[in-house]
């Protein structure tokens, strides 16, 4: 959901031949970043759900098979995060965390409405690496981005996620299939709990990794979560003896910076990609976005403390070097305008007064809420129904995972989604950040749990068993 993400955070190639799957025409192609082959297919719905003979897309989507023959009826449906990420295009990281049950069941990744090939709402990707000012200076970045959105050939209120996914059910339909598991992280958990609410016959157990529930008001709650976060970090450090020799005073460091870049600060730093020496304007909410980038990743957060007191001293290049490790990779599979088209209707009309306070009462105020406001302005939006922010109880198990040091989807999300669906086991990995189910005995927990679609023997203690990496330490520093 950042460059504008930066102030708030495989293309397949089929082949010739064809193959069919229950009524899905599925042709074989490559996933970027996967070494076996997929079955890549499509089904077009109409744009506008209320009509139906208007304009049509193409919703695409690819199978990873099973290696068994026997396989079972039941595939995974991975819905990816952002929102604005595609799901074939993030296949290489997510993968592996359905080796084992990729034995017997299809992984199938649905691009969304509105990224990847399903009628992408995305700016065109630079020939070149782009400069700091246009992923990190929030006035240049605005402009560019308003300048994509207006020529998008898209209609920005069809691609809510109430619509989106009743594709995901036409893909299934499509491929034959009677029930679903469902995974969804981040934005995709969204997702998840959309289609659990309008399609809860066709789910057989949800996993959601780090959970965005369509209540959280988005950006509010991004100043309230990166605070929580940072404050986390920077309490840390404080406990840390090392660490708060290296670093006195971190907490005061913080405020200054916030302070001067209020002001306005001009720096000039290396391009951590190509070493072009750039001088760069940061305002508050562009070093908002250079603080919580890192936030996602504990290794990443580590480094923080030594960012922040280089910064103090006007050197900003390892604190750019850091936000640029986490977001250079996120643009590459990111579409813009599906990410606001989402944004401006189902979060920013919820952000209220008491959300605003609380907002208010953080060291990023009101930041990242100013920058949707004025990027939502000249997007169009369409009612969302009331419904779709009501989760209702649901027949099929559902694994809620949560990392203490998430900055975007703390536990308090997945705390307030478990206490309202029936059957739901809600675990915390305290010392990991966004995205859990890669890390550690995870994948195992998540595998064990799909294939019984149920809780019996699913213990998070070897999450809580994972530890928070070393503070960071310079080359040479003998202390």
């Amino acid at each position: 959901m950042r460059s504008l993400r930066c102030a708030i955070v495989a293309v397949a190639m089929c082949a010739s031949s064809a193959a069919h799957a229950q009524g899905a025409l599925l042709e074989p192609c490559r996933l970027q970043g996967l070494e076996r082959e997929a079955r890549c297919g499509r089904v077009e719905v109409a744009e506008d759900p209320d009509a139906p003979a208007g304009r049509r897309i193409a919703i695409h989507f690819a199978v990873v098979p099973a290696l068994a023959r026997d396989k079972l009826p039941d595939p995974v449906f991975v819905l990816a995060g952002g929102p604005g990420q595609a799901a074939t295009r993030v296949a290489a990281q997510v993968q592996p965390v359905f080796a084992s049950l990729n034995a017997r069941r299809d992984i199938v990744y649905v691009d969304q409405r509105g990224t990847g090939k399903s009628n992408a709402l995305a700016c065109p990707t630079p020939d070149r690496t782009p400069s700091l000012a246009e992923t990190i200076d929030r006035l240049h970045a605005a402009e560019r981005l308003f300048e994509c959105l207006r020529a998008i050939d898209a209609d920005p209120r069809q691609y809510a996620t109430w619509i989106a996914m009743r594709d995901v059910d036409a893909v299934r339909a499509a491929l034959g299939v009677e029930r679903i598991n469902l995974w969804g992280a981040s934005y995709g958990t969204r997702a998840a709990l959309e289609y659990l609410r309008q399609f809860p016959q066709r789910v057989r157990a949800v996993v959601l990794d780090g959970v965005a529930p369509p209540d959280m008001a988005l950006p509010a709650s991004f100043a309230i979560d990166s605070e929580a976060a940072l404050s986390r970090l920077l309490a840390g450090c404080a406990r840390d003896a090392d660490c708060r020799a290296r670093y006195p005073g971190i907490d005061a460091s913080v405020d200054a910076l916030l302070a001067n870049a209020a002001r306005g600060l001009r720096v000039t730093v290396a391009h951590p990609l190509t070493g072009r020496a750039e001088t760069l304007r940061l305002d508050r909410a562009a070093l908002a976005g250079l603080l919580r980038a890192p936030l996602y990743a504990p290794p990443l957060a580590a480094v923080l403390p030594h960012a922040l007191a280089e910064a103090a001293r006007g050197e900003f290049a390892p604190l750019v070097a850091l936000s640029t490790a986490l977001t250079a990779r996120v643009a590459e599979s990111f579409a813009e305008g599906m990410h606001f088209a989402v944004i401006c209707a189902e979060d920013l009309p919820r952000v209220d007064a008491a959300a605003l306070a609380a907002a208010r009462a953080t060291r990023f105020g009101t930041i990242f809420i100013d920058v949707y406001r004025e990027a939502c302005r000249d997007i169009p939006v369409r009612a969302v129904p009331h419904a779709f922010y009501e989760i209702p109880p649901a027949d099929a198990p559902v694994l809620i995972l949560s990392g203490g040091a998430d900055p975007a989807t703390p536990p308090r999300h997945g705390e307030a989604v478990a206490r309202r669906l029936e059957r739901a086991l809600h675990l915390v990995a305290p010392n990991l950040g966004h995205g859990i189910s890669g890390q550690g005995c995870a994948p195992e927990l998540i595998a064990r749990f799909v294939r019984q679609a149920g809780f019996d023997g699913i213990d998070g203690a070897c999450l809580q068993r994972i530890p928070a990496p070393v503070v960071f330490r310079p080359p040479g520093d003998v202390r």
